[in-house]
């Protein structure tokens, strides 16, 4: 099953999540797709709309509850036996799988469920919808809205074809205000967007660090959350680059929502790409030399934590900081 795409769709409550999904299974792109919703309630009522969209096209609805907090064991069941029964068919694998998450779910334990199935080498992305009317105000009010932003690799600017719309300059503007990493899709016209959201292309695996180009927006930040650049000297070894790693996760625990960067590290060429989604950190990446920019920056988006915070668990490390 190796090369397929599993996309976890998340986005806070009204966010626009349903209708981005209908909008690519309208398309013919999306051949070969398996659709999983979650939803909180009695009732899933945005797993018997996406159903009856699917024309045929495999869709498993899981049980009443958060799939990132009570569910993550039926959520690799039933991958897994979405791809046995593929297999069973003869047909070629699915060219990819989505994930509609509830809107209160938190992306990290999600990504976690997921390791228990690491034997299928899927491509995970993280892709999260954003009201460009009220998403700043929602992710300022709502922990869980903050953290899909972001743990986000893309963001999809939604309801951009409403009457009196949020203009894209401002929408794109709140998002990178949160998540200076993410890829942001602000495209008015809905198939359009629909179909860039679920582009195999996924977006470059170095991280775009220009503090200078986003420092004008710390007037938009959440209240609550920080975004730093930790710097790490390019004299470290491995060893004592994971042991800041595991300093800063268990620091920061649940506060820890994002960290992507290039470190340079000592006896490798080139620089390794370091990532996490909360405290879930994914492999570390070799890149080759001279991609991806000046190794040594990492970005660190943290809730409730203040510089002195992470200087207390940084600074022994000799990894300085400074907030963008």
């Amino acid at each position: 099953m190796a090369g397929t795409d599993f996309h976890i769709l998340c986005g806070f409550l009204g966010s626009g999540k349903t209708t981005l999904l209908l909008d690519f299974l309208a398309l013919p792109e999306a051949a070969d797709t398996a659709v999983l919703v979650n939803d909180v309630g009695m009732i899933d009522v945005d797993g018997v709309v996406v159903a009856g969209a699917a024309s045929g096209m495999p869709v498993a609805m899981l049980a009443n509850g958060c799939v990132c907090c009570s569910i993550g064991n039926e959520l690799v069941g039933t991958v897994q036996n979405l791809l046995h029964d593929r297999s069973e068919t003869g047909l070629p694998p699915f060219r990819r799988m989505i994930l509609e998450c509830s809107g209160l779910s938190r992306p990290g334990p999600i990504i976690r469920s997921l390791a228990d199935l690491g034997a299928f080498d899927f491509r995970v992305r993280v892709l999260a919808t954003f009201d460009a009317g009220q998403g700043g105000d929602h992710a300022a009010h709502f922990e869980e809205a903050a953290a899909q932003l972001a743990a986000a690799q893309s963001v999809v600017l939604t309801k951009l074809d409403l009457p009196d719309a949020a203009s894209v300059a401002d929408g794109s503007a709140a998002v990178q205000a949160l998540n200076s990493l993410a890829v942001v899709v602000a495209e008015p016209d809905r198939p359009a967007r629909a179909r860039a959201a679920f582009s195999s292309r996924s977006p470059a695996p170095a991280a775009p660090v220009v503090p200078a180009a986003i420092g004008g927006l710390r007037s938009m930040r959440h209240p609550r959350i920080g975004v730093f650049l930790a710097t790490i000297p390019p004299d470290r070894d491995w060893d004592a680059v994971t042991l800041w790693i595991e300093d800063l996760a268990a620091r920061c625990g649940d506060r820890l929502l994002r960290v992507k960067g290039l470190v340079g590290v000592a006896g490798i060429d080139g620089a390794v790409l370091v990532q996490a989604v909360g405290t879930i950190f994914s492999p570390p990446l070799r890149m080759p030399a001279g991609v991806g920019g000046t190794p040594g920056a990492v970005v660190v988006i943290v809730q409730d934590l203040s510089a002195t915070d992470l200087d207390e668990v940084c600074g022994p490390h000799g990894v300085t900081l400074a907030e963008t």
